[in-house]
């Protein structure tokens, strides 16, 4: 029997393969008490490198209380789980379902643990929910809203 779903394709098992393409996205940031405090643009670049590394290319063209941010990030792969370790960022993930992804990146950049959690809503729609935690306390959550705009 054949997958009905135009886009079965993109539905193979290999981890971390939903996530390859061009994506462009707006990041809207939230108090802890869940006020708005602004949105902004980003663009995400992923591909692999090889069989066992992806690489991240994700530009902010503004970063909540940083400013304009780029980050070019090779990431591991080994089985369901992902990491990789710079000055800037050290990320830690994990693959729930094929279209489910948890992250936890320790981020010299903000000063903060951030906890992200990627559903695809369809294979070229992705949300992102993010906690960022400082000092122990909740400094902001954001929601990130992605469409692919190229395919690999």
């Amino acid at each position: 029997m054949s997958d009905a779903r135009p886009d079965a394709r993109l539905d193979d098992s290999r981890p971390y393969q939903c996530f390859m393409g061009r994506w462009e996205g707006l990041c809207k940031t939230f108090t802890p008490e869940g006020d708005f405090l602004e949105a902004t643009h980003v663009s995400m670049d992923v591909r692999w490198i090889d069989e066992s590394t992806w690489h991240l290319h994700e530009d902010f063209a503004n970063l909540y209380g940083v400013g304009p941010q780029i980050f070019d990030t090779d990431i591991g792969v080994r089985d369901k789980v992902c990491f990789a370790r710079s000055e800037a960022i050290d990320v830690d993930g994990t693959m729930l379902t094929p279209f489910n992804y948890v992250f936890t990146l320790d981020s010299r950049v903000t000063q903060s643990l951030v906890y992200n959690n990627h559903y695809f809503l369809d294979p070229d729609t992705r949300r992102i929910i993010t906690h960022k935690v400082r000092d122990g306390k909740t400094s902001i959550f954001q929601i990130q809203d992605f469409v692919r705009i190229e395919r690999p």
